[in-house]
């Protein structure tokens, strides 16, 4: 199946979190999402009782991304607003990560890197994920606001002229200007930046106008509300640019997901299978380049009183007891994800799969279904 409805939403948000390398999300308005479940030092070599390949908690592995480089050691104090310059130089377009077989609301998102750069005379250090404001023409931009990675924040050390970086991604749809009963906001730049990390506030300069399309699904009309999203501070200079769209190996299969409740606890843990099927006549290997990584998520549509969220995990598929999906046939996969415990005011969860993680154009084998949260 395609990514439709609100699916999109969510395989936005989800493209967001595998390239801030980041394994979940705190959104500013809920509680903390649950843990993610501890670590195991090997994939197992068996496979479950009832014939599924057992689940693991390893993180996924992209070959296709450059691994961050190693942060500095600290160097000095916490920098001060004075010491440090920020500024969005441009914008990418989700289209430049399409490989033909993106969903709109991605395509129509846009993420870009802001680069800090120590201008003083001393060294200084930065640690955390900016809490940001978008503003137009100096006027906060009412957008959904969330921060991916929380766990994965180190010191960053910035000696004079030292850089570091972070990721923000402005997601589908914004539609400014729009009239009638769906009506957009009316912002429409020009746009910059106001962040908040380490206990300074950062006004930072966005070198565009350009904002994400304005994507409409009539079978989701609650589908309308943007997001900017910012990742952890990462050492170095980050030069945005379009990213190289690599067909994935894995486009050929198929996904259904099986034997999941009808309603869930939230904090409760979600156990289902993934069964991945191949219609054509060559075996699909798991096991080349890397372990095959895949993104799951649960949403929870906002009501006009009560704020949703959405929440993501994204680990590497266990591909020792089956490296490969046979020529017309099939294999399932044990998965589980910690359901957050916050409480869903709409009590239905969209629960989303996919293999590779969305983003960079990496289109693969992805499914979705919704159940019931109660509490």
């Amino acid at each position: 199946m395609r990514c439709g409805g609100r699916l999109l939403r969510s395989c936005a948000v989800l493209a967001a979190a595998v390239m801030a390398g980041g394994c979940g999300t705190e959104a500013a308005s809920s509680a903390p999402v649950a843990p993610p479940s501890p670590r195991v030092a090997a994939f197992p070599a068996t496979l479950n009782p009832d014939g599924t390949v057992p689940w693991v908690s390893a993180p996924a592995v992209d070959p296709f991304i450059t691994p961050a480089p190693v942060p500095p050691p600290a160097v000095g104090p916490t920098c001060t607003a004075g010491q440090i310059r920020g500024v969005l130089p441009a914008w990418v377009s989700g289209q430049a990560s399409n490989d033909g077989g993106m969903d709109p609301q991605t395509a129509a998102s846009l993420h870009g890197w802001v680069n800090l750069t120590n201008i003083s005379a001393s060294p200084c250090t930065l640690d955390g994920v900016p809490v940001v404001t978008l503003l137009s023409r100096g006027i906060g931009v009412h957008v959904d606001y969330a921060r991916f990675g929380t766990s994965k924040a180190a010191k960053v050390g910035l000696p004079p002229s030292g850089t570091a970086n972070f990721r923000i991604d402005w997601g589908a749809p914004y539609c400014p200007g729009q009239r009638g009963p769906r009506a957009g906001p009316p912002d429409q730049g020009p746009f910059s930046l106001r962040a908040t990390v380490d206990g300074l506030i950062l006004d930072v300069i966005v070198r565009s106008t350009a904002s994400p399309g304005c994507v409409l699904e009539e079978t989701a009309p609650d589908a309308t509300t943007s997001s900017v999203v910012t990742s952890p501070i990462e050492p170095g200079a980050a030069i945005p640019g379009p990213p190289v769209a690599r067909p994935s190996p894995l486009r050929a299969l198929r996904a259904t997901a099986q034997g999941y409740p009808a309603r869930i606890a939230p904090g409760q843990l979600l156990r289902f299978t993934i069964t991945l099927a191949n219609p054509t006549g060559a075996a699909v290997s798991l096991t080349a380049p890397a372990p095959p990584g895949y993104a799951i998520g649960a949403y929870c549509a906002r009501t006009p009183s009560r704020p949703g969220y959405q929440f993501g995990q994204i680990y590497s598929l266990n591909n020792r007891p089956r490296p490969s999906v046979p020529a017309h046939g099939s294999v399932p996969f044990a998965i589980e994800l910690a359901i957050p415990a916050i409480t869903c005011p709409t009590g239905r969860l969209n629960i989303t799969w996919q293999s590779p993680p969305p983003g960079f154009g990496l289109q693969g084998p992805h499914t979705a279904f919704t159940i019931a949260v109660t509490g």
